[in-house]
């Protein structure tokens, strides 16, 4: 479970933004516990457009495709992916700065690092099991620090790593324990980003070849009311008429075509009830996906990211949650996160949205309601609404916020511009 995360110089975060899971406020339930902390089961952030919401889920984001070396960095030439903010000459060449503190069964870890294009600069990872923090390895390339604790972190001992390298890479390509499980943690964060829409299609896709989770798929979509009985896939090979569709070279097009054995087309049919004329008989009938709403494409692709998440206690990042959903299915979504008796895995759901209709006590705590406002300057800032104080959990938290009292939305010139 993620307890904290901050990030420090990323895209519109100038200063170190903190989110925390941890419950701040005397508001009941959504919440789980693990050894002496009590852990929120979701969060939402909102705040107007462009205020930073979707550069702070996707710095979280960035962070765990760092640690999974998706980038595939493997040469001391190799460039590390970076994007600091650029509207300051103070930061805009500065290294940037991520750091998670999460639980893995019973233990908890610190785990960061600082980097810029060229160099991790540090990297330090802490171990916490009976309430007391160890450090097991820390480095720093500018002071020319490489620390190990010998006796908690053996695997660490005697190992060397490029500075364009993390060393928790190179402890887990020796078979190191600790590390892996931290890769793994990483490995388990759920992404739904609105703008690469094709990771959690594609993965949606893949789940339908289980016929158990394709039944839990469908069981989902029939809580979601949008009168569909059944989802099949059908694979077939490519042929001239499929690709004439899309807009590929001709080069591509004909390797496509080569190769049609081992490259597919999908096709994604629902099928409905259709009624005789008694209204009591009916045959299923199959629709193309295609034809389908908006909002039923929408929920179809996440159901997967969202019930892999809950079956096995992931945590689960929503950019834009709740676009083309009707507002009472995205607050029925989120119950299920904040339900221990349904989320028993104690997945935990993070999400930014418009949707003010979730601005409720009887959904939200005031602990997990966050705002992300820009200043002046351009600057990302963060901050939860159990930082006010003088807020109590009987107040209407929607109509405040729409009012203003919270900051964190659009302030309007005149329309007659």
């Amino acid at each position: 479970m993620l307890l904290e995360f901050s990030v420090n110089n990323f895209k519109s975060i100038k200063d170190t933004a903190t989110l925390s899971m941890n419950v701040a406020t005397r508001d009941k339930g959504n919440n789980t516990s693990i050894r002496d902390y009590k852990i929120l089961l979701s969060s939402v952030l909102y705040g107007a457009n462009a205020t930073g919401k979707s550069n702070f889920l996707k710095s979280l984001s960035f962070m765990a495709g760092i640690v999974l070396n998706q980038n595939k960095v493997t040469q001391s030439t190799d460039k590390l992916k970076y994007f600091p903010y650029t509207l300051s000459s103070e930061t805009e060449n500065a290294s940037s700065s991520f750091e998670a503190v999460f639980f893995i069964n019973e233990i908890k870890y610190r785990y960061g690092f600082e980097l810029d294009n060229e160099k991790v600069y540090s990297e330090w990872l802490f171990q916490d099991t009976k309430g007391r923090e160890a450090k097991l390895f820390y480095r720093d390339i500018d002071e020319n620090i490489f620390y190990i604790n010998k006796t908690r972190f053996k695997e660490g001992v005697n190992l060397k790593t490029l500075d364009n390298h993390l060393f928790i890479w190179k402890c887990d390509q020796e078979g190191g324990e600790i590390s892996s499980s931290i890769l793994s943690w990483f490995n388990n964060l759920n992404i739904i980003d609105g703008s690469d829409k094709d990771a959690y299609v594609n993965f949606t896709l893949q789940q339908l070849d289980n016929k158990k989770f394709k039944n839990d798929i469908v069981s989902l979509l029939k809580i979601a009311d949008f009168g569909i009985e059944n989802i099949d896939k059908e694979e077939f090979p490519v042929n001239h008429k499929i690709l004439d569709d899309f807009d590929f070279p001709d080069n591509i097009k004909e390797k496509m075509l080569s190769d049609s054995e081992k490259v597919k087309a999908v096709q994604i049919k629902t099928q409905h009830k259709k009624f005789g004329a008694s209204l009591k008989d009916y045959d299923l009938v199959d629709f193309d996906l295609s034809v389908e709403s908006m909002g039923t494409k929408q929920f179809f692709f996440i159901s997967a990211p969202i019930l892999d998440t809950l079956q096995k206690g992931k945590v689960l990042l929503i950019d834009e949650f709740g676009s083309s959903l009707h507002p009472m299915l995205t607050r029925h979504l989120v119950k299920i996160f904040n339900n221990k008796k349904i989320n028993k895995k104690n997945a935990q759901l993070i999400f930014a949205t418009h949707d003010t209709n979730m601005l409720d006590k009887s959904l939200l705590r005031r602990d997990q309601i966050w705002f992300t406002e820009k200043d002046y300057y351009g600057t990302t800032h963060l901050y939860s609404l159990a930082e006010y104080k003088n807020i109590r959990s009987s107040e209407n938290f929607e109509k405040n916020y729409l009012q203003g009292k919270y900051g964190a939305i659009p302030f309007l010139g005149d329309l007659d511009f």
